[in-house]
């Protein structure tokens, strides 16, 4: 009885000396596997490192004098523009034709219709409905005119928008 007991302790330690073993073996090796030797990297040349970037994308922008420039309205039906908020403001976008701007108190927003050598422009436009004090008024006779533009008229620095009468409704210039 006593050879069966010491060969179950002899066999049990050997069992447990082995676990532990490869259990060992097994943590080295991924302790192996995540440490990798520390390398220096001399830069002898004192030349940056290239970085490379895309290359970067142009905007296609009319070069007819009227799209692409933001445009501060300066008169709306004969009265002069004020400042509430900024100026009034619009920019014709002649990628998207889109349009966008400012009454003065609210954006403006919307798409567009233009032939430059018909001078037809047409506006589809609609504004913000923020409040602003006194901003009524000139925002009411603003997107009136807007809605009422057929033509422009334009001398390189001041751009009119017509109604279908001749009726010169807004007067623009360019912004600084």
């Amino acid at each position: 009885m006593f050879k069966h007991r010491v060969m179950w302790n002899v066999l049990g330690c050997l069992t447990s000396c082995f676990t532990q073993g490869l259990l060992l073996l097994a943590m080295s090796t991924l302790l192996a596997c995540q440490s990798s030797p520390h390398t220096t990297v001399k830069n002898h040349s004192l030349q940056p490192k290239r970085v490379h970037q895309l290359p970067h994308l142009q905007v296609a922008k009319s070069t007819d004098g009227v799209q692409d420039i933001n445009w501060q309205i300066t008169l709306i039906q004969n009265k002069r523009a004020l400042f509430f908020n900024q100026y009034p403001s619009f920019n014709l976008h002649s990628v998207a034709k889109t349009v966008s701007g400012h009454t003065g108190c609210n954006s403006v927003y919307g798409r567009y219709h233009y032939n430059f050598a018909q001078r037809r422009l047409d506006f589809d436009v609609m504004a913000g409905y923020d409040s602003c004090n006194r901003a009524l008024a000139q925002e009411a006779d603003l997107m009136d005119a807007l809605q009422r533009v057929k033509y422009f008229q334009f001398d390189g620095a001041v751009l009119y928008l017509i109604d279908e009468r001749g009726q010169r409704l807004i007067q623009a210039q360019r912004s600084r």
